[in-house]
């Protein structure tokens, strides 16, 4: 067996597995299926410094104040 068949099985193992995971998670019934639901959530969870969506202004809460916010409507 060559490496590269060793790497293609092992790339099958990983996504065989990873659809367990997310078919046991979307059942929520038992224990097993909440443990597989939360490593499938910590997998898939994307850290707040690479997260392109996340507003400096939202998280430290420097938002408009209703005064500021009429005037920028207005063009002032």
């Amino acid at each position: 067996m060559s490496a590269r068949e060793r790497w293609l099985r092992k790339q099958e193992r990983s996504a065989r597995l990873a659809a367990f995971l997310a078919a046991r998670s979307s059942r929520n019934k038992s224990l097993s299926d909440k443990i597989c639901r939360y490593l499938v959530n910590r997998a898939t969870a994307v850290k707040p410094e690479d997260d392109f969506m996340r507003d400096p202004l939202i998280d430290n809460d420097m938002g408009f104040d209703p005064d500021e916010l009429d005037r920028f409507q207005r063009g002032e």
